[in-house]
């Protein structure tokens, strides 16, 4: 009987025949090779199954490739587990920091792989001689409102009576509808 075997964390590189080549060493008798490619864009997906023809051979395949270096990537081989059309099995936890891990995981901007930093930006460098002057400095960060001080109205909640004439009124008081 023939065992199934999941090999993950592959190469994109690599291909059917170099795959079959390395887990036919040691005399392992490799029935069929699947690399997994994206529908949409038939690129490899980074993991494939390699079937072996007895458990014995399944088991060796395992000793030998779990964790070594295959293609400069060191590769994750289990016996494959079989399931149901349609069926989704829970995905596997992922080590911390990488893709699709949780918060903090993979890309995005500084360690944390959060959103831009907020904060004033850091100031520019000038490039060309040292003697280069840009010129009079302008107050770095927002715009200033340059309007004048207007007075502050006192918020009574209520808007004044010529408001309310002239339909500029949100709330009247009366509750009693």
């Amino acid at each position: 009987m023939s065992t199934k075997l999941f090999v993950g964390n592959l190469s994109y590189a690599i291909t059917e025949q170099e795959l079959r080549d390395a887990f036919a060493q040691g005399g392992r008798t490799v029935q069929s090779v699947r690399i997994a490619r994206d529908r949409e864009t038939n690129r490899p997906r980074g993991f494939a199954f390699v079937e072996v023809a007895t458990d014995a051979e399944a088991d060796s395949a395992i000793n030998e490739w779990n964790n070594k270096l295959l293609a400069g990537r060191p590769v994750f081989v289990e016996k494959a587990q079989e399931r149901a059309p349609g069926e989704r099995p829970a995905p596997r936890p992922r080590p911390p920091g990488a893709p699709g891990a949780g918060p903090g995981g993979g890309g995005g901007f500084g360690a944390d792989g959060g959103a831009r930093p907020m904060g004033p930006r850091p100031p520019m460098r000038s490039f060309g001689s040292p003697a280069f002057d840009p010129g009079p400095q302008r107050e770095s960060g927002r715009r200033h409102n340059t309007k004048p001080d207007r007075k502050e109205k006192k918020a009574t909640g209520r808007p004044a009576p010529e408001e309310r004439e002239r339909g500029k009124w949100r709330w009247d008081g009366n509750d009693d509808y």
